[in-house]
């Protein structure tokens, strides 16, 4: 069976210094590291007493590649701030869209051991497609209650009785519809929130859960995220973004009415077809192409299947043609 192999290092960075390497695989190419260190930049400060104990997020490494990192909190450091780690998983581009596509499910199924030093192991990952979402997982997700609906005593997995005010599946429903139509979204958290993220992903299409770069929290969005968890909104530019209150009342397209009839009726199958969808963009990308290719046959037929060029006529025989014909009355014997 063939494999994919995934290159990993660690960094460490004191509050407000540079991220500094402390162990890699042998396949973690020195090039990486300038492109590794931006990610981690970022990432951004925390500022306000803001904690991390643990954010996932994926970016694209260079062209070619795409970075799946965990960022966590370690204990303090000579500043008196905690320091933060960061764990960097690099695989090629083209395995991330057509095999794995899920950094949640990669960061799940690999395991690391903060304090690491010096040389790593290159991680191996069966070549094949993660299992389909079901169901039963889509309509786990559609249940959610707001994390903010619940007291702080209060289990967020017990079953609690959900109304249109503290049901979390409006902003889930209309954020999936959001991105699906090439929009970005954003989220206001006290800190990371990975379940509202992943529950966003379980409801996108597959084609485009490997091109687009979410992060389950991040003290800035510096490096511009298409689904972002940040502690405050503050003075960035947010162009393009649309916010929980109004991803819960984005008008409802074609997708989302489709991924819910189908998670409501229980149909697997409808459910497997809307997933497999393609997305608006990428059908107007396909038109796009189609329109390409057909301006270029037409334009190759032309060149190649057309006959001699046709006689033109002096102007003045031109004229004498003319008077020949109204002279005739019958312009076809003429």
């Amino acid at each position: 069976m063939a494999e994919i192999v995934i290159e990993q290092a660690l960094f460490r960075r004191e509050h407000e210094q540079a991220p500094e390497l402390t162990a890699r695989s042998p396949g973690f190419a020195d090039d990486w590291l300038p492109e590794a260190q931006r990610l981690m930049a970022g990432f951004g400060e925390r500022s306000g007493g803001v904690t991390c104990p643990l954010a996932v997020f994926a970016q694209p490494l260079k062209p070619e590649h795409v970075a799946v990192v965990r960022a966590a909190d370690q204990a303090a450091g000579p500043s008196g701030w905690p320091a933060l780690a960061f764990h960097v998983l690099v695989c090629t581009r083209a395995d991330y869209e057509k095999h794995l596509s899920d950094p949640f499910a990669l960061a799940q199924r690999t395991s690391v051991a903060w304090s690491s030093r010096g040389e790593l192991p290159a991680l191996v990952w069966p070549a094949e497609p993660l299992p389909g979402t079901t169901v039963a997982q889509v309509q786990a997700v559609l249940q959610r209650v707001k994390a903010g609906a619940l007291r702080e005593d209060e289990d967020p997995e017990a079953e609690i009785e959900r109304t249109i005010e503290n049901s979390e599946s409006p902003a889930l429903l209309g954020g999936a519809q959001v991105l699906v139509d090439g929009g970005k979204l954003v989220f206001i958290r006290k800190g990371p929130d990975p379940a509202l993220v992943e529950g966003l992903w379980t409801l996108l299409p597959y084609s485009l859960r490997g091109k687009i770069w979410p992060a389950t929290f991040a003290f800035t969005n510096d490096l511009g995220f298409d689904v972002v968890v940040v502690p405050r909104v503050g003075e960035a530019t947010w162009a393009g973004y649309t916010t929980e209150e109004q991803a819960a009342g984005y008008p409802a397209g074609s997708y989302e009415l489709a991924l819910q009839t189908a998670a409501e009726a229980g149909d697997q199958a409808e459910l497997n077809a809307v997933f497999s969808r393609r997305t608006s963009n990428e059908t107007l990308r396909l038109a796009w192409h189609i329109l390409i290719v057909m301006a270029i046959l037409v334009i190759g037929s032309q060149l190649f299947l057309s006959g001699p060029p046709p006689t033109v006529f002096p102007r003045e025989r031109r004229a004498a043609l003319a008077a020949g014909v109204v002279a005739v009355g019958d312009p076809w014997t003429a």
